[in-house]
Order: structure tokens, then C-alpha cells, then sequence
């Protein structure tokens, strides 16, 4: 005979089983979501909220056209909803092999789980013409650092949203209103960003990559030069003295690297101009100080600010 307190006992596990099913429940119907860069990642995560657990294969310190295609990323993306591609060829030379190696038909290119996040924004730098190898990395389709101008994010916030109410309608509401959230935050800390920078409306500056071609037409600034003779060619001395020596004719005393670049040939470039050179990142992550996609932009803002301030000081 079971006695009262027994059944006391059975009752309480019981309960708290049922409790733990029920939150076990609910944590397996977030959206889990991996991308291809961290500023993905990011939008991800202000769209999705508490539904959605965002994470990136490329860390903000990597390049993003190279990443190792390891089993390792093929295991993490297994179990994804949705994978989010920054597109427009710029993880082309591992995603092919990473997606086909996770096995998740949830997430292959065609499935309802996998999204271009390129789809709706406004391409530039696409090529005329054929393209060669010989002219470097160059994309066919146009340039695919587009997360570089926020802007753009709010579009990439806005579809973003409409895919997860699309795989979790009882959530919809909440994505569209986060993704709102987002762009008025985005928006307003535009305007502040561009305040920043706009006194050197105008400027000029030399980056290592292609890869700031969005934020210099977002913000009024140009593009003097790249570090990088060619997309994806290393600088030879020659070159680097070059245009060190039109740096200095012209007055550009910025140059701007990114953590996964050779410093020292931007600072050696800097140097030779007489200016400065600067790490700016261009994917979260890339400095511990961009801890997301405002804090990215703020740390770039406010450092290419100091320097084209110094450099108009000399």
C-alpha cells in the first residue's frame, strides 16, 4: 500500500517533470540560426530576440573569403533552421562544401531554411565585361561587403524577419516588430555616426580591401587607393612606394586594415605618407570593442574620425 507521502513524492516528480518537458519544449522550437559572418549573426539576434539563437562559422577575426571548410563547422550547422549567406560570392570557396557536409536538408540552397542575405539590397562594383582571374578576387556579381553600410542591415533586418515568421508563425509578430525596432535604432544612430565624420566630408583614404566601399559612400568619404594592388594580391615593394609617394603628393595621410590583413604593410605604407595607419573592423567581432553591429560601426566612425583629424592637422 502506497502510503501518503509516497504519493506526495510521485506527485512532486511528476510535476516537475511535466515542467521540465514543457520548457524543454519550448526551447526546442527557437529558431536556430547560423550564418556566414558575424554582422549577420548580429541582425539575427535583434530580429529573433528570445525565439532565436543566432551564431557565425566565420569569427569576426577571420576573413571571410577564406574560411577552413572543417568538419567541425559541418557538425555546428547540423541541427540549424536556418542558415543566412551573406551571398553575392563572397563565402563561395567553403559554403559549397560546408553545406552538403552538415546533411541538414533544412538549410541547403533552394530549401526554406536557407537565405541570400543579399536578396533587396543595392549592388555596386559590378564588373562590365568579362571577368579574369588575372585582375585578382574580383566578384562577378558586385561587391559583397554590403553589411558594411547600415543602411543596408535594415534591409537584411526586414527579410530576416519575414523568414522566421514564415518558419515560426506564432512568432511573427515578434519579428516584425523587432525588425522594426532595429531600423529606428539604425536609423538614428546613423544620423550620429554621420555627424561624426562630417566634417572630413570629402576625404580621402586608403583601405586594404575593396571591403569599404559601402560605409566611404554611406558617409561621403573616398577611396584613394587599396594596400592590396589587386583584390586578393599581396603588395610588392615597388607598389607600396608607389603609392606612398601619391599619398604624400596628395595630402591622404589614412590608411585603414582590418585584423586578418598585414598590419605591418599598412603601417610601413602609413609611414612612408606620413600618415597613420588604422585597424578598422569591418565584421563584428573583428576588435573586442564591436561587440555588435552598432558597436562595430561606432568603433570604425570614431576611429577613422580621430585620424582624418589628425591627418588634417599636420
Amino acid at each position: 500500500m502506497i502510503e501518503k507521502e509516497d504519493c506526495m513524492n510521485i506527485l512532486r516528480r511528476i510535476i516537475v517533470g511535466t515542467v521540465l518537458s514543457l520548457i524543454a519544449a519550448a526551447a526546442s522550437a527557437d529558431l536556430k540560426v547560423a550564418t556566414s559572418i558575424e554582422d549577420l549573426a548580429s541582425v539575427a539576434t535583434f530580429v529573433g530576440g528570445a525565439h532565436v539563437k543566432a551564431f557565425s562559422l566565420c569569427k569576426g577575426y577571420q576573413d571571410p573569403h577564406f574560411v577552413p571548410a572543417k568538419p567541425s563547422l559541418m557538425r555546428l550547422i547540423r541541427d540549424a533552421d536556418v542558415f543566412v549567406s551573406v551571398g553575392l560570392g563572397l563565402d563561395e570557396g567553403w559554403l559549397p562544401l560546408v553545406l552538403p557536409g552538415s546533411r541538414n536538408p533544412r538549410i541547403q540552397p533552394g530549401a526554406p531554411g536557407f537565405v541570400d542575405a543579399s536578396e533587396g539590397v543595392a549592388v555596386i562594383d559590378k564588373p562590365v565585361g568579362t571577368v579574369s582571374r588575372a585582375e585578382g578576387d574580383v566578384h562577378p556579381l558586385g561587391n559583397p561587403h554590403y553589411y558594411m553600410d547600415p543602411a543596408n542591415l535594415i534591409v537584411v533586418a526586414s527579410h530576416l524577419a519575414r523568414v522566421f515568421a514564415e518558419l515560426d508563425p506564432a512568432n511573427a509578430t515578434v519579428y516584425e516588430r523587432n525588425a522594426k525596432a532595429f531600423a529606428a535604432k539604425m536609423q538614428a544612430q546613423s544620423k550620429a555616426w554621420e555627424a561624426t565624420l562630417a566634417p572630413y566630408h570629402g576625404a580621402s583614404i586608403v583601405t586594404f580591401h575593396r571591403n569599404f566601399e559601402y560605409f566611404l559612400a554611406r558617409f561621403g568619404l573616398k577611396r584613394f587607393g587599396t594596400v592590396e594592388p589587386r583584390p586578393g594580391i599581396p603588395p610588392a615593394p615597388r607598389y607600396l612606394a608607389e603609392l606612398a609617394a601619391s599619398m604624400k603628393r596628395e595630402g591622404v595621410r589614412v590608411v585603414v586594415y582590418q585584423p586578418y590583413f598585414d598590419a605591418n604593410a599598412s603601417r610601413g605604407l602609413a609611414s612612408r605618407a606620413g600618415g597613420a595607419a588604422v585597424e578598422a573592423p569591418t565584421e563584428v567581432g573583428g576588435v573586442p570593442e564591436a561587440g555588435d553591429v552598432f558597436a562595430k560601426f561606432q568603433v570604425d566612425v570614431d576611429r577613422i574620425a580621430v585620424a582624418l583629424q589628425a591627418g588634417a592637422a599636420r
